[in-house]
């Protein structure tokens, strides 16, 4: 039974139609990225489930746990939709310490007497606890890294105990070490606590690294879902060839790097090596032939000098 399910939304400013159509269902306990380039309505959407943005009155129903939170003229408010969310750009408030910031949305439930205060405090050590922040309760956010301030915005929206989890980039303002530790962290959560979320990004590595799903979006429309080794490894179309996997087009046709194989030839190989990138775990290499305009980039674990002389073959 989907948690969330979308039907049909779309969403327009002025006479610019943002999302055309975007249909979706995410099961509970699932981690969905919604992936694709600036413009393709990525955080439309998350805003739209948010109840940060209306959609269009032509738009379908959107029901989280059988509940409609938009459809035609009903519209349920963002504060009555019990969802947590994480910006990029933390959104720490800098006159309360780490403590009063993750509170802040629980005491607003308890003036609506909804918690008591006693469970304000309770929920609040336990949001810190799970960031590994209790210890700093009483810092403010000048005192914080960046890392640490993104950290108190993940507790606050965990502090509520949301049915839903949205993260819009929240990664996009760390350094790389950074985002990879923060990230490891949010899965390690989310699983954990089997929250259903959603993440928005337009980094491909994390999106394949952290989704149970990826949904890519294309100028307002949903190009193509699936796990990240289905869309990775044999994407269906082109678009997701290119903006996933790297396709690279050669000539009229679009060849995944990965899938090209090096071959040796003691010196008489139709290719020649002309650049070299070390990424840790491989190399990434282009590879130039006379009879082509466009250089082949291909990947090896191995290390190949430059201007070694090799064939290329590609395994289909």
């Amino acid at each position: 039974m989907s948690q969330l399910l979308i039907q049909n939304l779309k969403k327009s400013y002025g006479a610019t139609q943002i999302l055309k159509g975007v249909s979706l269902s995410i099961e509970e306990g699932e981690l969905i990225s919604l992936l694709g380039p600036s413009g393709s309505g990525k955080t439309t959407i998350l805003r739209c489930i948010a109840g940060l943005e209306r959609p269009d009155s032509d738009s379908g129903e959107m029901l989280l746990n059988k509940k409609v939170l938009s459809h035609g003229p009903t519209f349920v408010k963002p504060e009555d939709r019990r969802l947590g969310m994480v910006f990029q750009n933390y959104a720490v408030w800098p006159h309360l310490n780490v403590f009063e910031n993750v509170a802040f949305p629980l005491r607003i439930q308890a003036k609506r007497g909804e918690i008591s205060s006693d469970e304000v405090k309770s929920q609040t050590m336990e949001a810190l606890s799970l960031v590994k922040l209790d210890q700093l309760a009483t810092r403010y956010a000048h005192q914080l890294s960046g890392g640490q301030q993104q950290r108190v915005a993940l507790a606050r929206a965990l502090g509520m105990k949301p049915k839903l989890l949205l993260l819009d980039e929240p990664l996009s303002n760390l350094d790389a070490i950074l985002r990879q530790e923060l990230g490891a962290e949010i899965r390690r959560l989310q699983k954990r606590l089997n929250l259903t979320t959603i993440l928005v990004t337009h980094d491909q590595g994390e999106a394949l690294s952290l989704s149970d799903r990826i949904v890519i979006l294309n100028r307002g429309q949903i190009e193509s879902q699936g796990s990240p080794e289905s869309l990775y490894s044999n994407p269906p179309t082109e678009f997701t060839a290119e903006f996933l996997a790297g396709a690279q087009r050669v000539g009229s046709k679009l060849f995944l790097p990965r899938r090209w194989k090096a071959k040796l030839e003691d010196g008489n190989g139709r290719f020649r090596v002309v650049s070299r990138i070390y990424l840790g775990s491989e190399y990434e290499y282009w590879a130039q032939n006379s009879e082509l305009k466009e250089e082949i980039r291909f990947f090896e674990n191995r290390k190949i000098e430059i201007g070694t002389a090799l064939n290329l073959e590609y395994q289909s």
